[in-house]
């Protein structure tokens, strides 16, 4: 687990560690149940297509970042090409500065929506901001990298990743046919900056909600030479004396315009909050999508009602271990001060808030919640991981409009069971030919799909006992390979390509 940069040792758990490995993950185990309860239950096998690009962008410096995301698909027999299935976009946390699309827990919540019949995928976006030019030194290494130049660049950066946010959206609801996903169905959540950013990728649909500070502003002296280990640095040259701050363009950026129309049904807000009210405005045409929210009370990075980013790292800091508070954070509102603004204003939005009953008891030692309780128990996480997720399956579910997929040609019939033993492949999982061995008459059609749902072939079969399928051209993952019998029954094979 790699600690985080820029906080001290002994709050380490404050913010998540960031897992930078790679993994091309395939379950092996085929659930049949045609009782299981759709979009909660975790009944199907997945697959994932890693590092794809969805666009590049501008960063804080002038320089160009390729954006990509990792998309987990369900595996199932669904053989209509008509079939479709919801989508969930996973937004990782990190203040606007680090974390990655790879995050253990956001690829495991991608994960086990995907066991769940949707289409999930967890995206990069730009990070950093451009730091103070002052040496913010406190005995920790990198303290200076979280401190900003000014506010405007929190809001600078939370607005880059809410424009990247919308064009990953948009990257796949124009190939929508291709990853088979229903753009009637589409949620989007997030942990710490990652919610801020998917309530704004959800919300932030007017001009008017743009801030102020994503105009053109002044230019800023370079950053302090300290900055210069901080992660959204590397690769970064600062060789003038000042840095620019451009206009950073309309709500949507400019990856990926799309005419297809698509509805965001959901939200799911994990310890995150807004940088001003988007519950106010919104398009008249639009339905409003309804959001989920959890939050702890004592949460020290990002408060619960309204207040200052590391509001409560900062007491904790100055109180206890001497140092400098965190120059420059904004003003934001958590999800206690959302559910209220949409009380007050009569909004209309459905909101559920999960928030637990701990405070902050501003004491550095002792009580639940304090900053040395913190240290192993941290407010600004989940209390229960698996807890929210499964809670967040049951909100999201009864907003799905989406035909369930796969109970009926997962639930095998009699004719399906006995078709089974008419045919078998060897070997799997393959590399190079797949040999198929079939009875007489009984299989009449074999048809192949990968697991984004695309036909690969489909071919009739006569009076062949033996027949072999080439799978060197098609890349590693898993596919299904789907016999059918005289009188339409159908059974199917799991087929992995090493």
């Amino acid at each position: 687990m790699k600690k985080h940069p820029f906080i001290p040792e002994t709050l380490k758990h404050l913010f998540r560690g960031y897992l930078k490995t790679l993994v091309i993950a395939v379950a092996i185990t085929w659930t049949n149940s045609s009782f299981a309860q759709q979009w909660l239950d975790k009944k199907y096998s997945y697959d994932s297509t890693l590092n794809v690009i969805y666009g590049t962008a501008i960063n804080f410096n002038g320089g160009i970042d390729t954006l990509k995301m990792d998309i987990y698909s369900p595996i199932c027999n669904d053989a209509s090409e008509q079939s479709r299935k919801p989508l969930l976009m996973w937004i990782h946390g990190g203040a606007f500065l680090a974390g990655s699309k790879e995050d253990q827990s956001i690829t495991k919540l991608c994960k086990e929506f995907a066991k769940r019949g949707y289409i999930t995928t967890s995206i990069s976006y730009r990070l950093g901001f451009v730091a103070d030019d002052t040496a913010r030194n406190c005995n920790f290494p990198n303290y200076s990298c979280v401190h900003a130049t000014d506010n405007a660049e929190w809001y600078r950066a939370y607005y880059r990743g809410v424009q990247d946010g919308k064009g990953a959206l948009r990257y796949l609801v124009n190939r929508n046919t291709q990853y088979r996903l229903d753009t009637n169905n589409i949620f989007v959540a997030g942990e710490s900056a990652g919610a801020f950013i998917a309530m704004g990728i959800a919300l932030m649909d007017t001009a008017i909600e743009r801030p102020l500070q994503t105009f053109q502003i002044g230019a800023v002296p370079r950053p302090s030479s300290n900055t210069n280990g901080c992660g959204y640095n590397q690769g970064k040259s600062f060789t003038s004396a000042t840095i620019s701050r451009p206009d950073l363009g309309g709500i949507d950026g400019t990856v990926e315009p799309t005419n297809v129309k698509y509805t965001i049904k959901g939200v799911g807000n994990m310890y995150g909050a807004m940088m001003s009210d988007l519950l106010q405005h919104s398009k008249s045409n639009t339905a409003k999508p309804a959001i989920y929210s959890f939050h702890q009370p004592c949460d020290l990075i990002v408060p619960i009602d309204s207040g200052k980013v590391y509001q409560g790292l900062n007491w904790c800091l100055t109180n206890g271990y001497n140092c400098y508070a965190v120059r420059n954070s904004p003003a934001v509102y958590g999800s206690r001060a959302i559910r209220d603004w949409n009380t007050a204003g009569n909004y209309g939005y459905t909101i559920q808030n999960e928030f637990t009953s701990t405070n902050f008891p501003f004491n550095f030692l002792f009580g639940p919640g304090s900053c040395a309780d913190q240290v192993n128990n941290p407010c600004h996480a989940n209390d229960n991981q698996n807890l929210r997720e499964n809670n967040l399956a049951k909100f999201f579910a009864p907003l799905i409009t989406t035909n369930p997929i796969c109970d009926t040609a997962t639930g095998l019939s009699v004719a399906c069971q006995n078709l089974e033993n008419s045919w078998s492949v060897y070997p799997n999982p393959v590399t190079h030919k797949l040999t198929i061995s079939l009875a007489d008459g009984d299989v009449t059609s074999l048809v192949l799909w990968n697991s984004q749902g695309k036909k690969l072939l489909q071919k009739e079969i006569k009076r062949e006992h033996t027949l072999e399928l080439d799978f060197s051209e098609y890349p590693e993952g898993v596919y299904l390979l789907v016999a059918i019998g005289f009188k339409g029954e159908q059974s199917t094979v799991k087929v992995i390509k090493q």
